[in-house]
């Protein structure tokens, strides 16, 4: 069904409200009649929060994988979500989702949820993960699986995540906090810097404003944030690794990495052990992503870590493992592991698979049935039309 790009009215609800996996199913007492036929169990109707596109748009994918309905109440970053065509409606919020409590926000949620019968909340990005944490005594819909606020700000903090790693003993390349840029130029100025080293903000997403600096660093007069923390460049692969979390236990783990538009899986038992400290240390629930980096001599350095959905989400999916799902109550998700060496490939890649096609593998073809479902949003996202 096309969806909606209104507000809804927040009148009385047309769809009942329905408890998470109730079934309509009654009991029927044994009699001379032919016994009525079995009524399917209702879907989730699950409500995404999203301030922008391109995570949301994933998250969104996954969610439609498994069964449940989707409703979406977002910003007008997020407006291009109403052109996928598993959006079952879209309304912009009359709220800026911000990441601090809003009981008008939450107000608003609860009017939605009742006029729509929605059966789960899920936070989308970062600012609307922060959000409902922050206000989720004031939502009477079930919540999706989150951590608490301390440890939300504690993980999403690139400073603070590397002083739990020195706490629990995980590496982690070194790392200084400079408040302002002049400082850094001072410290530079001094020789107190090696090159080439990395600078980073605390809080961005998806390596915005990340930079290498080289010696002599002219690359000082892009940085437009503070306060830029500085790390050791360390030569080496970029990986990662996704958990699902529930009461302090890891319950779902993929560890990948990306190599010429492949994602592919791989298994190491000691990343698996390192996060599985540090979700016990810290009593962790929901999704959560890693960064790291593989130095040559092999070791392994934690560089930060997403306390919420990550951009990579359906490539897990298709590769075996929905995080979505399993913070669904009465999912019936099961694989916490996928073998290693499972290859989920990007566009071009997948289309140089799909031309020899005795190489194809069953989730080339999954991902060119994602991808071909639901054409609109992802070719206006790679022509940049979208945010």
């Amino acid at each position: 069904m096309k969806s909606e790009a209104v507000r809804p009215s927040f009148a009385s609800s047309a769809a009942p409200s329905f408890a998470p996996n109730q079934s309509l199913s009654a009991s029927v007492p044994i009699t001379t009649e032919a016994p009525a036929a079995p009524v399917e169990t209702l879907r989730h109707r699950i409500l995404l929060l999203a301030t922008d596109f391109i995570t949301p748009y994933r998250v969104l994918r996954c969610i439609q994988a498994t069964g449940a309905e989707v409703y979406v109440l977002g910003n007008s970053g997020a407006g291009a979500l109403r052109l996928s065509r598993h959006c079952r409606h879209f309304a912009i919020s009359g709220h800026i989702i911000h990441g601090a409590r809003d009981e008008e926000l939450a107000l608003e949620i609860n009017c939605f949820a009742k006029e729509f019968g929605i059966t789960l909340v899920v936070p989308a990005d970062a600012p609307s993960a922060r959000f409902l944490i922050a206000s989720q005594d004031l939502i009477r819909t079930t919540c999706f699986a989150l951590p608490r606020l301390e440890h939300f700000d504690a993980l999403n903090n690139k400073w603070s995540f590397t002083q739990l790693c020195k706490q629990l003993g995980l590496r982690h390349p070194e790392t200084r906090l400079f408040p302002d840029l002049e400082t850094l130029r001072d410290v530079i100025s001094s020789g107190g810097v090696e090159f080439p080293s990395i600078v980073k903000p605390l809080d961005r997403c998806a390596g915005a404003g990340i930079k290498v600096l080289g010696d002599p660093s002219a690359q000082l007069n892009t940085i437009n944030y503070r306060p830029i923390l500085m790390q050791t460049f360390i030569p080496g692969e970029d990986i990662g690794a996704s958990i699902f979390a529930r009461g302090g236990k890891i319950e779902a783990f993929l560890a990948h990495r990306l190599h010429r538009g492949v994602y592919s899986t791989f298994h190491d038992g000691n990343i698996h052990a390192d996060l599985a400290k540090l979700v016990e240390h810290l009593g962790l629930d929901g999704v959560y992503n890693f960064d790291m980096i593989t130095a040559l001599d092999g070791s392994t350095h934690y560089l930060e870590c997403n306390p919420r959905f990550f951009y990579k989400i359906n490539l897990s999916m298709i590769a075996g493992i929905n995080f979505v799902e399993w913070g669904i109550p009465g999912s019936r998700a099961s694989a916490g592991a996928v073998p290693s060496g499972t290859a989920v490939r990007f566009p071009k890649a997948l289309l140089r698979s799909l031309l020899s096609l005795h190489r194809c593998s069953i989730r080339d073809w999954q991902m060119a049935r994602y991808l071909l479902s639901d054409p609109w949003p992802l070719l206006f996202e790679k022509l940049k039309v979208l945010s």
